[in-house]
């Protein structure tokens, strides 16, 4: 019998041997985990059975979803050796897809969502997260058309898994201290019915002394907002509530919408939910909006419109969601109602007359004759009046609204340039503005002075709500 001698192996080939067997194990042991079922990669990460683990489901409406991405991304970021998201496929939820393979060949489908009027990011559609944040058990994430599914060993650490996911999307929430309108989502989701949709508002910034009001009556709407949120902490360390509704009425064209942009970008902190037009039906939206994103105005414009008084409505389905949710707000809540009409006498009452819902009501009167002053001033701008005597024309002016004299300002200028007027500023004369007053009164009629201010206020020389004399 012969031997091989030991002495006579190449030792160099024994490497390669071995080197080649691990790559081959660590080779086989990626394709298991490659073809491995999504139970088992749960297995795997939870360290328990999917069959012991506990699945808590949330319900995620369309708007929410950008912030839920926002915080599984972050908690994604700091789990050591984070793992891609995975594509779940056309599977429903968790539970349907357990027994499925994961395919890293299926791309994750994404949809681009606004996180600011010029801002956007690309969000996840449905995809399968698998984290670890350091001080954390681990636990698995389906963020998915409809919902958001959260697997945990235990009950216990579902709960703090999901309540971690929350807090981080509270803290980057991407409408917190901006401007945003409530809208008709354009699709019907089938898990949660009629779903809506936040649009981020190009508000325009209007400085103080573009608002021509008596002084004293600006300096009360001040108050009312900027002041109480300037003193809103110590306001509610004295047990003071801060929730708070003010009512601006007055006739058409008085500056009231011009206010409500001023108070909107002078409380830079807080986040603006506007309801006006089409959007005032979601109030009850726009409500529990505020409620999440607090500290929070609420601007509603043309308030009569759902808030007509009970005696003269057939539907007072809208004026019960307001008084339902200002009264449900609760005294510690920090928002603001800010409420503009032109007709403060068809308010209902209960609404309008009721501390706790109003609480504040602040006339806004037609310019008195500083006030024109300051508004042929501010309306003059690039125009040359050195050829207009005022003095007549404040007195002819007289009852005016602002926006009445905004458009005779105009279609004075408008007769020089048909005139033939071209140098800048633009020379006007008082034949000029004797005819822009003419076309404006006398072909325009009684509409147009209505529509602009002229000589319209119903509630001339009473109070606030027209309720005794100012």
């Amino acid at each position: 019998m012969s031997y091989f001698p030991l002495w006579a192996v190449d030792l160099s080939d024994v490497a390669a041997v071995v080197v080649l067997g691990a790559l081959l194990v660590i080779l086989l042991a990626v394709l298991a985990v490659y073809q491995m079922s999504l139970g088992r990669m749960i297995h795997w990460h939870l360290g328990t059975s999917w069959k012991k683990a506990t699945i808590l489901t949330r319900k995620v409406p369309n708007w929410e979803r950008v912030n839920l991405f926002l915080a599984l991304e972050t908690l994604r970021q700091i789990t050591p050796r984070p793992r891609r998201i995975y594509s779940f496929g056309y599977y429903e939820d968790l539970a349907s897809g357990l027994n499925a393979k994961l395919s890293r060949n299926l791309p994750v489908e994404y949809a681009v969502k606004a996180t600011s009027l010029t801002g956007d990011v690309r969000v996840v559609v449905c995809g399968l997260y698998f984290l670890r944040p350091p001080g954390m058990p681990p636990f698995v994430v389906l963020l998915s058309r409809s919902a958001m599914e959260v697997m945990a060993a235990t009950a216990e650490d579902a709960r703090c898994a999901l309540d971690r996911i929350l807090a981080e999307a509270a803290q980057r929430n991407v409408y917190r201290g901006q401007v945003l309108v409530v809208e008709q989502a354009p699709y019907v989701n089938e898990e949660i019915g009629h779903d809506f949709q936040i649009q981020f508002h190009d508000l325009p910034v209007v400085a103080r002394e573009e608002i021509i009001l008596p002084e004293d009556v600006l300096q009360v709407v001040e108050r009312n907002v900027i002041g109480l949120l300037a003193h809103a902490e110590l306001l509610r360390q004295a047990g003071r509530s801060t929730r708070h509704g003010i009512l601006l009425h007055g006739p058409p064209g008085v500056g009231k919408t011009l206010v409500t942009k001023y108070l909107a970008r002078a409380c830079p902190n807080y986040t603006v939910i506007l309801l006006t037009g089409r959007q005032i039906r979601f109030v009850r939206e726009s409500c529990a909006l505020a409620r999440l994103l607090q500290p929070a105005l609420i601007i509603i414009e043309d308030v009569d419109l759902i808030a007509v008084d009970r005696s003269q409505s057939f539907d007072t389905t809208l004026l019960h969601d307001l008084m339902d949710e200002m009264d449900g707000l609760g005294p510690k809540a920090d928002v603001i109602f800010i409420l503009t009409t032109n007709r403060p006498r068809v308010l209902e009452s209960a609404l309008a007359a009721r501390p706790g819902r109003v609480d504040q009501a602040v006339y806004f009167p037609l310019p008195d004759r500083d006030c024109r002053r300051r508004l042929f001033a501010h309306f003059g701008r690039g125009l040359d009046l050195s050829a207009v005597d005022q003095e007549p024309l404040l007195e002819r002016t007289e009852g005016a609204s602002p926006a009445f004299i905004s458009e005779l300002f105009r279609k004075a200028a408008l007769m020089a340039a048909e005139r033939g007027e071209t140098t800048i500023p633009l020379k006007v004369t008082n034949a000029d503005f004797t005819a822009a007053i003419r076309e404006l009164i006398e072909f325009g009629g009684v509409l147009t002075q209505q529509l602009l201010g002229y000589r319209s206020d119903p509630d001339a020389g009473r109070g606030p709500l027209g309720f005794g004399q100012r």
